[in-house]
């Protein structure tokens, strides 16, 4: 059987015991550092999936080459995760071991801090760094609404289709890889995406076939099943981020996610 049509499946290990535990957090540091399974998003058994599930439905073409941009957002779409782990982990790890006003703990261990890039992005080595300073860590790995969280968010329920360059450039500034600020931006005030290739002089619109997309979807009844995260409006539900934005409320924001996978892969198995 697909594994992807298991929409309760961990992905990242199948083996694993549908119980939470810190396994499935270290499974998921694993193979942020490059071990374990390749990026489940992109496989051939996704690829199958976003066919069978949205191909004639919505009349989408999933790109040809698994990691290779076409260069055609508006003809070809990609697979892509909706909630992402790392966005809102790094906020509890900051959050949990706080040094002082302006110092966290966690990442000035010598191991974390001279992994990062001079951007101040997290590479793979970091993750791996993370992974040898695991039991250090444990008052969030042990934590169940994190373990919920990361099990939940790799799983085909929260699996989505976008036009091909749309997942990299979600992942900005204004909506630090949040779902309800990618829609509320891109789709609700329809403002412009574009994304870019390294030595390359195209400039790629991703926003506008992101809105017709969506707009297909609404047309067909809601196949992508987004009524968890856009109201009968057509306005995005937001998530309970907190006022001064400090994220402070990660446990309610972690869990909040993990509760609209949970009913988008009700929806799904519909």
């Amino acid at each position: 059987m697909n594994n992807f049509f298991d929409l309760d499946c961990f992905l990242l290990n199948p083996e694993l015991s549908k119980e939470v535990s810190s396994d499935h957090v270290r499974t998921w540091l694993e193979y942020k550092a490059g071990g374990g399974v390749e990026d489940p998003d992109s496989s051939d058994g996704a690829r199958y999936f976003y066919k069978e599930l949205w191909g004639e439905r919505l009349g989408i073409t999933v790109r040809e080459c698994r990691n290779t941009f076409s260069r055609r957002p508006s003809k070809y779409v990609q697979g892509d995760w909706m909630c992402s782990v790392w966005t809102t982990l790094k906020y509890a790890l900051q959050q949990t071991y706080k040094e002082n006003e302006n110092g966290y703990v966690w990442f000035q261990k010598p191991d974390i801090e001279k992994t990062f890039t001079k951007n101040g992005d997290v590479t793979k080595k970091t993750f791996d760094a993370i992974l040898k300073h695991f039991d250090e860590f444990r008052e969030v790995f042990e934590e169940k609404t994190v373990q919920e969280f990361i099990r939940s968010a790799y799983t085909s329920a929260n699996l989505i289709i976008v036009p091909d360059g749309f997942n990299v450039k979600r992942n900005n500034r204004a909506t630090e890889d949040y779902w309800d600020l990618t829609l509320k931006k891109y789709y609700q005030d329809k403002e412009s995406l574009f994304y870019k290739l390294r030595n390359d002089d195209g400039k790629y619109d991703v926003a506008t076939p992101f809105r017709k997309l969506l707009k297909k979807n609404q047309e067909e009844g809601d196949p992508l099943c987004l009524s968890p995260w856009i109201d009968e409006q057509g306005n995005p539900i937001l998530l309970p981020h907190s006022p001064n934005d400090d994220k402070d409320n990660w446990r309610e924001l972690m869990a909040e996610m993990t509760r609209r996978i949970t009913c988008r892969r009700e929806l799904m198995a519909q």
